[in-house]
């Protein structure tokens, strides 16, 4: 795990910093997986958001430096809610916005 000072002078040094949209499907809604996300991110310093996605999935956006995304969202499948369970995983790229702080996402 990193801490929140050395992801912020990684950020400040131009360190490689990434974004990623994280797709969880299966039984992800209603089993406290939002809560989850947040707590794992606050621990890992990343940014971005969590929601419940209407198709039942749980869509999470994610920033950080490369490899500390990485050991997030491994965290996040590894150490998911009792009742939850994973069918599919799907993660894309996207263009990073310079999020600090991580939070809840309405619906969408």
């Amino acid at each position: 795990m990193i801490g929140i000072t050395a992801f912020a002078n990684a950020r400040r040094s131009g360190e490689v910093v990434k974004r990623e949209i994280v797709t969880l499907s299966g039984r992800v809604q209603a089993v406290g997986y939002r809560d989850r996300v947040i707590d794992v991110a606050r621990c890992y310093a990343v940014g971005g958001t969590v929601r419940n996605l209407r198709s039942g999935a749980l869509e999470i956006d994610v920033e950080g430096e490369d490899d500390v995304v990485d050991q997030f969202v491994a965290a996040l499948i590894d150490e998911r809610p009792y009742f939850a369970r994973i069918d599919s995983v799907e993660r894309r790229s996207a263009q990073p916005q310079g999020a600090r702080s991580f939070g809840r996402s309405p619906t969408g």
